[in-house]
């Protein structure tokens, strides 16, 4: 193995991969372990091929949907990433995406978010798509929001 980029904290890689299954990753345990070992020597975006500054500008990009790993990632390209998978999956009605949640019985929720004074802010979640949607017209209504 080649000389790592960045020092490593304790039991890091027992946290990494704790937080990408965690966080929707669905891969076999072999495959994780050659993906921590390309991950912790990642020194480039995969993407945009910009260099890491620090060892958390690297993200490990997934589907969302099918939980298969994609790319190692700088942390803007995780989030332009992240908002075209938002903006190219939603339900048809600005602002409500669907979230994936191994915590609902039918795996996801939807998720209706907001610019909040210049940020993107989640305003509530809900397992009823229906309920979502007229909750999310009258906070439109409330807070004068046009978009």
């Amino acid at each position: 193995m080649s000389e790592l980029p960045f020092e490593l904290r304790k039991q890091h890689k027992a946290n990494m991969v704790y937080t990408w299954r965690k966080r929707g990753l669905k891969e076999t345990k072999e495959f994780v372990v050659e993906l921590y070992n390309r991950y912790i020597v990642a020194t480039h975006c995969e993407l945009c091929n910009k260099e890491f500054e620090t060892s958390s500008d690297r993200c490990m990009d997934h589907n969302k949907e099918t939980g298969k790993f994609r790319n190692i990632v700088c942390t803007k390209c995780n989030i332009l990433k992240h908002d075209r998978f938002n903006k190219n999956n939603t339900s048809g009605y600005k602002g409500i995406s669907k979230k994936i949640d191994n915590h609902c019985k039918q795996g996801f929720r939807w998720l209706f978010q907001a610019m909040v004074n210049g940020k993107k802010k989640c305003i509530k979640t809900n397992i009823d798509y229906d309920k979502l949607v007229v909750f999310a017209d009258q906070w439109k209504i409330d807070n004068n929001y046009n978009t």
